[in-house]
């Protein structure tokens, strides 16, 4: 497995990568992940129970020729390994491309996560068209990748979540994963906690968990309209603070089918073609989510849930079976599929 960010970093595509690599290691795969260093003092080689971690030098890895120059060194490592499974294009295209000169005949596989931002760059559909051209075979997290980027997938998948038990305590308040942009709408959400209020007397805090270049402004935004709202930060395992909220505004992949595990409704804000396909990839797996086009959407959703009792309760155990259905074990076989060792 390549891929540009891995653990101890935080984040989705990571996850994916971790909870893959523990399945396969269980079913008696040896399995490397050959990643960025990220941080300087970290070791540049560790072995985990399921798995040994390969890192680029630090600083090195910020500098494609200089990871390419290490990739061709160290192809070694490459050569050890009957499958290489790239992560995004920017580690096919850079990193792994170079090594295709020495051993062109070795296929590589690719999975495609999630979008860089709303609207995409035509710099970023090339360079996923070129990756592509390189994969023998690709797993795209969300068909929208194919319609977006114009790109053919061979297997999708919304990833994967472990299924928890329910919380005992009461719930309160909504919460929000993902980065702190424009383009993933957490604006949108705050005025539509804010009409929630304003329009049904509904007072429903927001717990935002991650991270971005508009966080003030959201503040800001949050002040003036009279919401509270809490920034978490970027942390290790959000389903702890999902598990104390009432509601999830949807984020990526992976916050949607936490939250369902846990049997929170999930109601999300499209205000583009390209979010709008992101978000109805849900739907087209059978996932109970409400897609919205405005504030005022959201906040009559998050209402209609609040005062219909058995609507809530019929979202809840319908996000349930939805969630278990999306097991780590399912998503192992969807890559054993794709590589034809299934």
């Amino acid at each position: 497995m390549i891929s540009e960010h891995y653990l101890p970093a935080v984040g989705g595509v990571q996850r994916h990568i971790e909870g893959v690599v523990n399945e396969l290691a269980a079913r008696g795969l040896g399995v490397t992940v050959l990643t960025s260093s990220n941080s300087q003092g970290i070791a540049r080689q560790e072995r985990l129970d399921n798995s040994i971690i390969i890192r680029i030098p630090y600083a090195w890895d910020s500098n494609p020729f200089l990871v390419a120059l290490w990739m061709i060194a160290n192809r070694h490592w490459i050569k050890k390994h009957d499958i290489i499974h790239v992560h995004d294009p920017i580690p096919l295209v850079f990193w792994y491309a170079p090594l295709m000169l020495f051993s062109p005949e070795r296929p590589v596989f690719a999975t495609f996560h999630g979008f860089e931002r709303d609207p995409v760059p035509i710099a970023y559909k090339v360079l996923r068209v070129l990756a592509r051209r390189l994969a023998r075979r690709c797993l795209c997290v969300g068909g929208f990748i194919a319609r977006q980027y114009g790109v053919q997938c061979d297997r999708l998948s919304l990833g994967a979540v472990e299924l928890k038990p329910l919380p005992r305590q009461p719930r309160k308040g909504a919460v929000f994963v993902g980065r702190i942009e424009e383009d993933t709408g957490i604006p949108e959400y705050v005025k539509a906690l804010a009409i929630l209020g304003e329009k049904y007397g509904i007072a429903l805090a927001l717990t935002i968990c991650g991270s971005g270049s508009i966080e003030q402004e959201v503040a800001d935004l949050a002040l003036s309209r009279g919401v509270e709202v809490e920034f978490a930060g970027i942390i290790n395992n959000p389903s702890e603070v999902m598990n104390e909220r009432e509601v999830c505004l949807a984020g990526g992949y992976l916050s949607i089918l936490e939250a369902m595990s846990l049997g929170l409704p999930v109601i999300g804000i499209a205000r583009s073609a390209l979010k709008s396909d992101y978000l109805k990839a849900v739907i087209d797996e059978g996932g109970p989510i409400s897609i919205q086009t405005s504030p005022e959407g959201v906040a009559n959703e998050i209402a209609r849930l609040f005062r219909d009792s058995r609507l809530a309760a019929d979202v809840s155990q319908r996000g349930r079976a939805f969630a278990a259905k999306m097991s780590w074990n399912r998503l192992a076989e969807t890559y054993l599929a794709l590589w034809g060792t299934d």
